[in-house]
């Protein structure tokens, strides 16, 4: 109680341009990692090692309860946009195959609704649509659409312009009209972790062995940001929050968090830390913390922002 008393206290210091952090879960023993909070703010989720499992951190109740410990459940998941359920591609594994399927779960209940078949090949990640009443799939064939069973969220800000990459490509479908667009940002350059704005306006995304781009989701306005992993938006679409990671080859050795404008301006560390290897970081909705795990400690945390 003390713990989530003290938690509180920072996320209501106004004006503060980095706070202590403080820890929520997990350690090298129990390690958890890859936290992502709730479009209400009330809610944390993230997951084990090896994105293992789905777990809730309540910031309101100040509990934790696991929904899943299934496989991969942990990597890339989505809430939707009422914060009641959580799109995930699970996985499991039979005579040393891994098969793949699409899974909704209900955060209170832990309850599970499979949407596809498992299979061998589903190089894609599964992504809300129609206000979570769906939910696409990009496949080889094209689109996979699938009934959530869900009550629609007419209240859902979220666009219905979906961009999803295929090597050098950045495919924009709009779900209004079927409608899709190409674009090629950098020929032969191999696009990974494309993250679109709340408004389906504007995309970030990653070049392998490169460095990390926005653009506007039409392909225009290609804005180089420099070195940068796994970018996030902020939910108003106004900044992108990534991780400037090192390596060995095998293991990763130094990590800090940063925060940038879409235009490349306004560019900040926010972490700046020497022993800690931040990294998988996400704001929260009003964007003044943020919360992310540590590799070298095995723990998730959170961090008050000043007030913008």
């Amino acid at each position: 109680m003390k713990k989530f008393c003290l938690l509180l206290y920072w996320m209501s210091l106004p004006f503060l341009i980095q706070a202590q952090a403080i820890h929520l879960a997990g350690s090298s023993e129990d390690i958890c990692m890859n936290p992502v909070f709730s479009p209400d703010g009330e809610k944390i989720a993230y997951t084990k090692a090896n994105y293992k499992g789905l777990l809730i951190l309540d910031l309101v109740s100040n509990s934790i309860k696991q929904i899943t410990d299934e496989d991969a459940a942990g990597f890339a998941f989505k809430w939707s946009s009422d914060s009641k359920s959580i799109l995930s591609r699970v996985s499991k594994y039979e005579n040393q195959k891994r098969y793949n399927a699409v899974k909704i779960f209900d955060v209170e209940n832990g309850k599970s609704n499979l949407l596809t078949e498992y299979k061998t090949m589903m190089p894609y990640l599964p992504e809300w649509a129609n206000g979570d009443l769906e939910v696409f799939l990009p496949s080889k064939e094209g689109i996979e659409v699938y009934n959530t069973g869900k009550s629609k969220n007419v209240n859902s800000t979220k666009s219905e312009m979906h961009s999803y990459a295929l090597h050098d490509k950045i495919i924009l479908h709009d779900f209004t009209t079927g409608k899709e667009q190409i674009s090629t940002p950098i020929k032969n350059a191999d696009i990974i972790n494309l993250t679109a704005s709340p408004d389906g306006r504007k995309v970030a995304f990653e070049i392998i062995g490169g460095n990390m781009f926005s653009m506007n989701a039409d392909g225009t306005g290609l804005i180089d940001l420099g070195k940068g992993n796994r970018p996030k938006w902020s939910f108003d679409g106004r900044k992108i929050i990534y991780m400037i990671a090192e390596d060995d080859g095998h293991t990763f050795t130094k990590s800090d968090i940063y925060s940038i404008n879409p235009d490349g301006l306004e560019k900040v560390n926010l972490t700046n830390t020497n022993d800690l290897i931040e990294m998988n970081p996400c704001f929260s909705p009003d964007g003044n913390s943020i919360t992310y795990d540590v590799f070298n400690d095995g723990s998730i945390y959170l961090m008050n922002l000043e007030q913008r």
